[in-house]
């Protein structure tokens, strides 16, 4: 029996010592490979030592926020930020993307203030982002008479390296930080909402979540989510594994998941891959909670949630945000809006097939807690669109008109476009007079621009915007001078839930 036991504990240290080899020469393999990568610039090598954190920032109010945030732009104005000749970069100072340059610079926090506010939401944008990304939804909100608050996250409107030394803690921090700003405009009665767009919309979901087990924190009275990223792929895990080697000079670029040119005035390209794992660890976390708070009754407390999401996402997992959250929900007060493949495009017969049977796999699922609401074609010969909303524990309203067509040539919608409307002056699909980054659709030759022409590919506004803007209002109205939340039915049939 001991020389069974011996041999099998040989056997499983020989496992365990070929599979740490085996990684441990994939790491060095990409590690080498990545030094193929472009060479890095100042603004992927810079540090700033004023940004927010939670080591320091801890209890600030909104005033030291912007305080902070002052000093760090202060930084990246006298440490990065050149006069770089013709280069097109966002940190040369006579470049057409230079937003230091612009009227105002929406990388930075902002609050936009109807007259006669009813209630304030807090709404917070994604990762390598800048709250200029929820900047169309955050003027829906002051049209409808909503205080808003929009918070810079630390590490982001700056330089890519922003990102290296942030943590997930850090941009928890900096929420709080705003939802008591938020109250404090709005006084102790009214309405206090929160919203947030890819990673941003997993913060908004971990405070919820957190208030639910903390007295010290506020639930909110509501909450909207835009490609919200509750499900990340598990290689984001991997994402850390870089440390062992990125400190050592020769293999500095293996920090990076991808070093591009920096033309976009509102979001890095360039990637390092500890803010992936950052957000992953958030996702992570987001899951065990709701499971917790589920399992314990705590999530009967949970607000109503409106989702806005796109079937086809190649950066959160669509199916993870209903195992993960809206499968957990026990209250039906909220709705998933998905947005689904074109069936009708000439691109259709090039579709992957995964598409369409995960949607299969969706609408098959029962819904008893929330509203799942698919914005598709109505008919597969035809560009026009249409919503088919089913309620929680049965009944749907059929085919709902929207009046809205696929524009020509787009196949699907994308993580990156949902928060952005049509009419976008930078991500938008342009009016003929001057291009967007939107709107650009590059033809030649492969290997010959600097950027990837996956870069152009991705749709990067919503062509149905106007649809996600009724949707917010009606889903708002109900909280507006204490008035009741409507039943769905009633809802439904003024033109969707």
């Amino acid at each position: 029996m001991r020389k069974f036991v011996f041999g099998l504990f040989r056997l499983i240290t020989r496992l365990i010592f070929g599979a740490l080899v085996i990684v441990l020469t994939i790491m060095l393999i990409r590690a080498f490979d990545a030094r193929r990568q472009p060479d890095l610039e100042p603004w992927h090598t810079a540090r700033f030592e004023n940004d927010f954190r939670v080591s320091n920032g801890a209890g600030a109010d909104w005033q030291q926020f912007l305080r902070v945030e002052d000093l760090v732009f202060e930084e990246l104005e006298t440490g990065v930020v050149r006069d770089r000749g013709d280069d097109p970069s966002r940190y040369n100072s006579r470049s057409r993307f230079y937003p230091g340059g612009f009227e105002q610079n929406w990388n930075r926090s902002f609050e936009l203030a109807p007259a006669d506010p009813w209630a304030a939401i807090v709404l917070v944008h994604g990762l390598t982002d800048s709250p200029y990304s929820v900047r169309a939804a955050a003027e829906i909100f002051r049209d409808l008479g909503v205080y808003v608050v929009a918070p810079r996250m630390p590490g982001h409107g700056l330089a890519p390296a922003a990102l290296i030394e942030i943590t997930r803690h850090d941009w928890m921090e900096a929420v709080r930080v705003a939802i008591r700003h938020a109250r404090s405009v709005i006084g102790p009665d009214a309405p206090l909402l929160v919203g947030g767009y890819s990673n941003g919309g997993a913060l908004v979901t971990k405070y919820t979540l957190d208030s639910l087990e903390d007295d010290a924190l506020e639930t909110p009275d509501q909450v909207y989510l835009f490609s919200p990223a509750i499900g990340i792929t598990a290689f984001a895990r991997l994402a850390s594994w870089h440390m062992l080697l990125a400190s050592v000079p020769y293999f500095e670029k293996f920090r990076w998941e991808s070093i591009l040119p920096e033309f976009d005035p509102y979001k890095y390209n360039s990637f390092p891959k500890i803010a992936g794992h950052e957000s992953w660890m958030l996702a992570g976390e987001i899951r065990q909670q709701a499971e917790r708070l589920q399992g314990n009754g705590a999530l009967n407390g949970m607000p109503p949630i409106l989702c806005f999401q796109s079937l086809a996402d190649a950066t959160v997992l669509t199916e993870a945000i209903v195992t993960h959250l809206f499968d957990r929900l026990t209250v039906p007060n909220s709705e998933l809006v998905l947005f689904d493949v074109n069936r009708s495009d000439r691109l259709g017969e090039f579709l992957s097939p995964a598409y369409p049977a995960m949607l299969d796999r969706l609408i098959s699922k029962s819904t008893e807690v929330y509203a799942l609401t698919v914005v598709s074609n109505a008919q597969v010969e035809s560009g026009e669109v249409v919503a088919r909303t089913r309620f929680p524990g049965g009944g749907d309203t059929g085919d709902q008109p929207l009046g809205h067509h696929w524009p020509p040539q787009i196949y699907s919608m994308s993580h990156v476009a949902i928060p952005f409307p049509q009419d976008d002056p930078w991500y938008g699909a342009g009016d003929g007079t001057r291009p967007t980054l939107g709107n650009i659709n590059p033809k030649g030759e492969k290997r010959v621009l600097r950027v990837p022409l996956g870069q152009f590919a991705r749709l990067r506004y919503n062509p149905f915007f106007p649809y996600i803007k009724a949707r917010i209002e009606s889903f708002a109205a109900p909280l507006n001078r204490g008035a009741t939340l409507p039943n769905p039915s009633a809802s439904a049939a003024s033109g969707g839930l």
